[in-house]
């Protein structure tokens, strides 16, 4: 299991909470992160979106919400989970283990 601290992605973009990561889920724990329009949660490698795994939309802004990962994710191919705004294009909250 890996854990790491969430936090926003620029001043614009505050949020903060735990992730936590293990075989089978990615869990947001005690979030509240800035409200965005078709806001995603993405595991990624050094926050690059465009390569990450798309886990769902974000369920809320704020509480605790658990995303199941795919059966065959190698967790060692990555080390971060972003919160992306599909609408702009840009990160809003960033977590890396």
């Amino acid at each position: 299991m890996k854990t790491a601290t969430l936090r926003g992605a620029d001043p614009e973009h505050p949020a903060s909470g735990s992730v936590t990561i293990d075989s089978r889920h990615v869990t947001l724990e005690n979030v509240s992160i800035t409200e965005a329009p078709d806001a995603r949660v993405i595991l990624t490698r050094n926050h690059d979106e465009p390569s990450g795994i798309r886990l769902g939309p974000l369920q809320s802004f704020s509480g605790t919400h658990r995303y199941e990962l795919p059966a065959d994710t190698q967790l060692d191919d990555y080390d971060s989970i972003t919160i992306w705004c599909d609408k702009f294009s840009v990160p809003i909250g960033l977590a890396r283990f």
